[in-house]
């Protein structure tokens, strides 16, 4: 499964400001790729039954959306999805689009399951996506301190401490440029909470590449990612 790794640090430079929120957003969503009406209702569906807090088998997402298991089979095989699928040894799913079954740094609850998120990130958009509230913890890299958060499906609702930030990976990046979805398999090298601006900082500032972002800013911008990649028309299960 995705592992949650420290990039290699390069020299220190001066971090790199992070663009408006609204320019940052429309760098991201530009660059990623469009997902198929298809593929969307999948992979909600898998959201959905991994926060039931167990591996999902193709044959129970082919019951749920009333489709053929070679169907199933064929759209997981689709770049969109097979670059957010992991699966343990017996073919199970265990992890997808930043959630997890299996224990990760990013302790993400819900609906009393201890589940696991990719990056700090994922901490913020997952709720968005399954209509619910989640409490995260959150360890910040090379022994920085914790950040403790609840978060709504409209927004974060608890942040401790108050000053927490998150780095990013800025839309600019090379990995971006080269290829938006292993760019996208990548983030979790980039994308930590810190417990205030001056430690998120030093960390971002040995790669130019990345930036400093707050948490409620984060919380938008995967707001809006949400609404272009996952939107559907069709509700999981649905004709």
């Amino acid at each position: 499964m995705r592992p949650s790794a420290t990039p290699h640090r390069s020299p220190h430079r001066s971090p790199r400001p992070a663009s408006q929120l609204s320019t940052l957003a429309a760098e991201l969503l530009g660059r990623l790729p469009t997902m198929t009406e298809e593929e969307r209702r999948l992979g909600l569906a898998i959201y959905g039954h991994l926060a039931e807090g167990a591996p999902v088998l193709e044959s129970t997402l082919a019951t749920a959306l009333g489709m053929p298991l070679g169907a199933v089979a064929e759209l997981l095989g689709h770049p969109n999805l097979n670059s957010l699928t992991y699966r343990d040894p017996a073919g199970r799913i265990v992890g997808f689009g930043g959630l997890a079954v299996r224990e990760m740094p990013h302790r993400f609850q819900v609906r009393g399951r201890m589940l696991y998120t990719w990056c700090a990130w994922d901490s913020l958009f997952i709720p968005v996506i399954l209509g619910v509230e989640a409490r995260v913890e959150s360890a910040a890299p090379g022994g920085g301190g914790r950040v403790c958060l609840s978060v709504a499906p409209e927004r974060v609702t608890h942040l401790e401490p108050r000053g927490a930030v998150m780095s990013f990976l800025l839309p600019s990046a090379q990995t971006f440029q080269a290829d938006a979805l292993k760019a996208i398999a990548s983030f979790c090298h980039y994308i930590f909470f810190f417990p205030d601006r001056h430690t998120a900082a030093a960390w971002t500032g040995a790669d130019p590449e990345t930036t400093v972002i707050s948490v409620s800013d984060a919380f938008e911008l995967g707001r809006l990612m949400v609404a272009e990649r996952w939107r559907t028309t069709r509700q999981p299960g649905g004709p």
